[in-house]
């Protein structure tokens, strides 16, 4: 039988316990024993059900979704992190290394030796279907997990154990290996500060038969001077088929110009998520 539906009948059962000895009244001190001793055994459950439902209250929609609607249904997990690199009033974009579209440098998270435990433990599935410009990803963090498991996989996340937590090896594969930065000496080392975290609705994947949820840290790079110099050297260049700078209302139109009233290149829509903090509809 389901735990939850164990525990739900002894709350029940002792509850109802309580009241039928209460109404007896009585005074015998075995009744009061078996009164304290329901009490105990309601109490835990209630007050692990109230904070269960407190911390979820805010996820209440995922807490549905996951937990009852598609309990034991497939849901795909895709976590990145991104950097937003401003220059001057534009923001760096690199072409997509797949698709042809344009999107802030960054890509998905790696896992770490030991990460098995944990994938046996929530029964998470690999993801061995993604394909990017070198072949089959392998240890991304993308794979695909029971909705009953969606709550644990996110808590694991932000444990950071057994994945990667440094955000350097996409910037220097974007920026540094592809010759787009020539000085890579004054990138030899970069700071960033942490954002905030965006988790979009779990739904139906695009060209998926399941449910999905992407999940970006966001990260704003912190240059130097000569770092600055760098960027802005590039910004004089101006756009290639490589990189493009757009600025925030481009941006929120996902690359359509108003100007021209057409589309100059497309933007992928994480990169207006990114930007303005908060998933929209494209």
């Amino acid at each position: 039988m389901n735990k939850g539906i164990i525990v739900t009948l002894i709350v029940i059962t002792s509850i109802l316990a309580i009241i039928y000895l209460t109404i007896l009244n009585s005074t015998s001190i075995w009744s009061a024993l078996a009164i304290g001793l329901l009490i105990n055994i309601v109490s835990g459950p209630i007050y692990f059900a109230i904070v269960e439902g407190l911390y979820n209250l805010k996820n209440f929609k995922l807490f549905w979704k996951s937990y009852i609607k598609y309990r034991k249904s497939d849901v795909r997990f895709s976590i990145s992190y991104i950097f937003r690199i401003p220059v001057k009033d534009k923001y760096l974009l690199v072409k997509n290394r797949k698709y042809n579209y344009y999107q802030p440098v960054g890509g998905a998270y790696k896992t770490l030796p030991g990460v098995e435990v944990v994938f046996k433990k929530l029964g998470i599935v690999t993801d061995n279907k993604f394909e990017t410009s070198h072949g089959i990803a392998k240890n991304d963090l993308r794979f695909r997990v029971k909705g009953k498991r969606v709550l644990d996989v996110i808590k694991w996340f932000n444990s950071k154990e057994n994945r990667e937590i440094s955000q350097w090896r996409e910037f220097c594969e974007e920026l540094l290996t592809t010759d787009i930065i020539q000085n890579k000496h004054a990138f030899r080392y970069i700071d960033y500060e942490y954002v905030t975290t965006l988790i979009t609705p779990m739904q139906k994947a695009k060209k998926l038969d399941c449910q999905e949820i992407l999940i970006y840290e966001i990260f704003d790079l912190v240059p130097n001077n000569d770092q600055i110099i760098e960027l802005e050297r590039l910004l004089e260049i101006g756009d290639t088929n490589e990189i493009k700078f757009a600025d925030s209302t481009l941006i929120s139109r996902l690359g359509f110009d108003e100007r021209s009233k057409e589309v100059i290149y497309d933007i992928a829509p994480h990169t207006k998520w990114a930007h303005f903090e908060k998933y929209s509809e494209e």
